[in-house]
């Protein structure tokens, strides 16, 4: 498959991840207030069951999202589910989707597929290290690939739109009891500091959630609002 980085042997589970890969992405440019973080759980979860399937096994939304929840912290994603485009496309990013929140939310995702393509195939039998090894190398390789163009498709953003209205659905219908699982910025004086934003993107440097290019893209942007 030209232009995509493989996560998998099997094709099909390519193509599956490829596609929820871009309606990630997808989510950062749609007109839809918090589309970011209602919608990336349905996909990763919709993802996982997917994958599970394709290995002969069938897997509950529930379980799935267990699953999801265990690889995003083994491989140090804490702010997995609803948070992880949070600190990305809403603190330090406003209006950033397209040049750095889209990529790590298409990365993330390839990241995670791999990882659970992986856990399948080895029955479960996924050491923690083996784990961010995969997650690694896929979420490093497909950060690369990334073609901004994808994400703009028909499919992606209806995939998208899906995805949103059923994490409004749930969060609608399931009000979290969870003090942090909403938004931490929406109510926090800090999200709109200069300072503030560009001490978090260098967090997220030091952490390896975006390099230096993308870092200086986003000091660039912060300080040419002062």
């Amino acid at each position: 498959m030209a232009g995509f980085f493989s996560v998998s042997s099997n094709p099909e589970v390519n193509t599956l991840v490829e596609r929820c890969g871009y309606a990630a992405a997808a989510l950062t440019i749609l007109p839809i207030p918090g589309s970011e973080i209602l919608g990336v759980m349905p996909l990763h979860v919709g993802m996982v069951v997917g994958i599970a399937n394709h290995h002969g096994r069938e897997l509950t939304e529930e379980s799935a999202t267990e699953l999801v929840l265990q690889i995003g912290t083994t491989v140090g994603l804490s702010l997995v589910g609803s948070r992880l485009a949070t600190t990305a496309a809403k603190f330090v990013l406003p209006g950033l989707g397209g040049i750095i929140a889209a990529p790590f939310m298409f990365a993330s995702t390839l990241g995670l597929g791999a990882v659970a393509d992986s856990f399948f195939q080895s029955n479960g039998g996924l050491s923690s290290e083996q784990m961010r090894e995969v997650y690694r190398n896929a979420s490093v390789g497909a950060k690369r690939a990334f073609r901004p163009e994808k994400m703009r498709e028909t499919e992606a953003v209806k995939m998208a739109s899906a995805a949103t209205a059923e994490g409004k659905a749930k969060e609608d219908g399931e009000p979290s009891s969870d003090p942090t699982s909403s938004d931490p910025t929406s109510s926090d004086p800090t999200s709109s500091d200069p300072t503030a934003r560009l001490r978090r993107a260098r967090e997220m440097m030091e952490q390896g959630l975006i390099d230096e290019d993308e870092f200086a893209a986003v000091k660039s942007r912060i300080l040419s609002e002062l």
